[in-house]
């Protein structure tokens, strides 16, 4: 027979553990925003994932840095919270960059391509109004 200690412990841990399975990422994408600034046009590959589900997979013809090279995705963006992951690649080239978010914050993301890398710059905040 379990004595008591052991069956308190037990029940302990299984509660604890089923809080840490509640606990989940709740991440969101306030906006995103596409820049080349290198000398050539570009297609900029660019997936969202939630909780490991495709919520958004578009390419993005983005101009060079002397033809105004940016393409704003805020509105285009699904709104789902979750652990997020999003990943750029160029197309014809073997560039890519994939950022994870998995945290309770709102971000903002630029996206840069710089000829021969592409760079996720992101800052993230608790509300996502603050960036709008």
């Amino acid at each position: 027979m379990p004595s008591r200690r052991s069956v308190l412990t037990t029940a302990t841990l299984v509660a604890l553990s089923g809080c840490s399975a509640l606990s989940t990422a709740s991440s969101r994408l306030a906006g995103v925003r596409l820049t080349n600034t290198g000398s050539a046009t570009r297609e900029f590959e660019f997936t969202v994932t939630v909780d490991d589900e495709t919520v958004y997979e578009e390419t993005h013809t983005v101009r060079a840095a002397e033809d105004g090279a940016t393409v704003e995705l805020d509105d285009a963006l699904p709104d789902r919270q979750g652990t997020i992951t999003i990943k750029t690649a160029i197309d014809g080239t073997d560039i890519s960059q994939e950022t994870t978010f998995d945290d309770d914050n709102c971000y903002d993301v630029i996206v840069e391509h710089t000829g021969d890398n592409v760079v996720h710059w992101q800052s993230g905040h608790s509300d996502c109004d603050t960036f709008h």
